[in-house]
């Protein structure tokens, strides 16, 4: 029943964050070294829009969708780390940093961890921006760490972190206290990470352009999406439903953002004519929840859903206290979810919690927008701290495979 409270909580610390105009669910946000741009991505009308090529720029480089709705991302020469909401308003949260600062991710605790070139005296590194904008070491990496995603499952607060290594040929994990285990070794430039719906990691390897399959068990590395497909890959990342999105700068092919779906087809989204010369990319979320949900007075909260290809169509939620090996879809359908069919999952499929939850089955609005409402307010305070549940929502559609239009990232909740 404790885990079952807890998720009520997230949803309104959310959407009380988001900027004036956040950033739509499922666009794309991309950076370009040539001209130093970020530009967003939209799937439903093909375009693109500039949303900053400030002066002060170098080489954006790795770039995310924060759970606050707006963009972060780093520059690379400009060893500066900016912020900038889909209006184009530009913030610097830190800049003349020791190291250069390559690819970000957003820990569960809202702060930020990217990793670091080695520049100068400083060596390479996994680092955390915080809160209050001050930079703490995670762990000094051998060689120059490039991709960063954070892994849901690990066991300290803020979740551990997937690293490529390129110069060494491997992908390791790193937990939030710096201590590092090697997952894989003998890859060919391991550059872009993430992570199947079954737990096993997509590697993007920028010597021979494959996308390689680890298994998360452990195992060999075999080839996924073969080189003859893609070109001088510089960025990887999921899109929620299995697939994933990839960034491919200059080369032969020219740059690209191509898209790989959950079956290993490959298709190319933008091309030549829209981009200069691509560095990271980043997919915005269909679901997102509030950072540091609680109970008590902090108990009552919602997460905001945004499907904008979905207008008025029905959904649901679905919740597991595990990720990995999740369940496939199956029935033809090469889609799963990463959450397990654990107790949590059964007891509220379908229906969620009665008293607690509002809206767990419903019908986006004509934007293609709704929100999850939890109350925990009569629990005490802490009653859930410490306790990390994980949600995700599906769009219903009769006419596709498995009645599943679309679904959202896995959003994670950690209560404090």
């Amino acid at each position: 029943m404790c885990r079952i409270a807890l998720v009520v909580l997230l949803a309104a610390a959310v959407v009380s964050a988001q900027p004036l105009l956040p950033i739509p669910g499922g666009s794309v946000v991309l950076t370009d070294s040539s001209p130093p741009s970020v530009s967003l991505y939209d799937p439903i009308t093909g375009s693109t829009a500039v949303l900053t090529a400030d002066p002060t720029l170098v080489i954006p480089a790795g770039c995310i969708v924060t759970d606050q709705r707006d963009v972060v991302f780093t520059d690379w020469i400009g060893i500066s780390i900016y912020r900038v909401d889909a209006l184009g308003t530009l913030t610097t949260l830190a800049t003349g940093l020791l190291n250069q600062p390559t690819r970000i991710t957003q820990d569960h605790n809202g702060e930020f961890v990217y990793t670091g070139n080695a520049w100068g005296y400083a060596p390479a590194s996994l680092m955390r921006l915080d809160s209050l904008g001050i930079i703490t070491t995670i762990a000094v990496l051998a060689g120059n760490p490039f991709d960063v995603k954070v892994e849901r499952t690990g066991a300290l607060p803020s979740g551990d972190f997937l690293v490529t290594l390129p110069l060494l040929g491997h992908l390791i994990r790193v937990d939030g206290a710096g201590g590092v285990t090697t997952l894989a070794t003998g890859l060919a430039g391991p550059i872009g990470v993430d992570t199947f719906p079954n737990g096993d990691y997509a590697v993007a390897l920028s010597a021979t352009d494959d996308i390689v399959r680890i298994p998360r068990g452990g195992g060999p590395a075999t080839v996924w999406v073969p080189s003859s497909q893609l070109g001088n890959i510089k960025d990887l990342v999921a899109d929620g439903e299995g697939g994933f999105f990839v960034t491919e700068a200059g080369g032969a092919t020219g740059s690209r953002l191509m898209k790989v779906d959950a079956g290993g087809n490959v298709s190319q989204v933008l091309g030549n004519a829209a981009l200069g010369f691509f560095q990271g990319a980043a997919h915005s979320p269909h679901l997102n929840a509030p950072i540091a949900p609680g109970t008590a007075l902090n108990g009552l909260f919602g997460l905001a859903i945004d499907f904008p290809a979905h207008p008025n169509m029905p959904y649901t939620t679905v919740v597991s206290g595990s990720l990995f090996p999740g369940i496939p879809f199956g029935g033809g359908d090469p889609r799963g979810t990463p959450l397990n069919p654990d107790s949590l999952f059964v007891q509220s499929f379908g229906v969620g919690f009665p008293g607690i939850t509002a809206g767990w089955v419903g019908t986006l609005d004509g934007s293609g927008q709704g929100v999850v409402t939890l109350n925990l307010t009569p629990f005490p305070a802490g009653a859930f701290a410490g306790v990390r549940v994980h949600m995700q929502v599906g769009v219903i559609d009769a006419t596709a495979p498995t009645s599943i239009g679309a679904m959202s990232d896995a959003e994670t909740l950690l209560f404090q």
